[in-house]
């Protein structure tokens, strides 16, 4: 539980385009967007309030010694200081080719068939795949994109839990760097 509010914080500190590891980035380094969020709002589409699908995500800028990539998605609402912030989607086995798109509506299945050899893991609510931003209360309202570019793809079965998924990727990053967004339910 410790390294994976370790790693939450990751995300946190590469807000703007900044990496963990190697380099500093310069204009053209790594990042993550999701083309459909406009000024920072997730579409009503990819939450419970609508069809409830995982959002199409663009990276760019992968260095050179990436291997494998990975994306995590967070609702930062929910940070507990021994777990951090609630897992809503666990994504890896990425090609580290880019630009990488990411398709809409990736299947809840553990190898989805959207992207060759690809692997999702569980969130938080132990479901496999992406859970759709649902708050329940105002304010609640702040969900975080990391993108993991790793030197080697993680040893782990598709499937795996969040903790699991952290200590395979932990002495792999070779840079990350994330993304904001929010939905106003209420």
């Amino acid at each position: 539980m410790r390294r994976r509010a370790l790693l939450a914080t990751v995300g946190a500190a590469t807000v703007g385009g900044c990496t963990i590891g190697g380099d500093p980035p310069d204009r053209n380094g790594l990042s993550i967007r999701a083309p459909t969020f406009e000024d920072g709002t997730i579409p009503e589409r990819y939450t419970c309030d609508g069809a409830g699908v995982s959002p199409p995500l663009r990276v760019e800028g992968l260095p050179d010694r990436t291997e494998s990539v990975a994306i995590t998605g967070e609702w930062l609402q929910s940070i507990n200081p021994a777990s951090g912030p609630s897992t809503i989607w666990l994504l890896w086995d990425l090609p580290a080719e880019g630009p990488l798109d990411v398709p809409e509506n990736i299947a809840p299945d553990p190898e989805p068939d959207a992207i060759a050899g690809a692997k999702q893991g569980r969130n938080d609510e132990g479901s496999i795949g992406y859970r759709s931003p649902c708050h329940e209360a105002p304010d609640d309202n702040e969900y975080r994109f990391v993108v993991l570019a790793l030197s080697e793809s993680p040893a782990i079965e598709a499937g795996a839990a969040r903790d699991t998924f952290d200590d395979a990727v932990e002495s792999t990053i070779a840079a990350s760097t994330s993304m904001h967004a929010t939905y106003e339910r209420f």
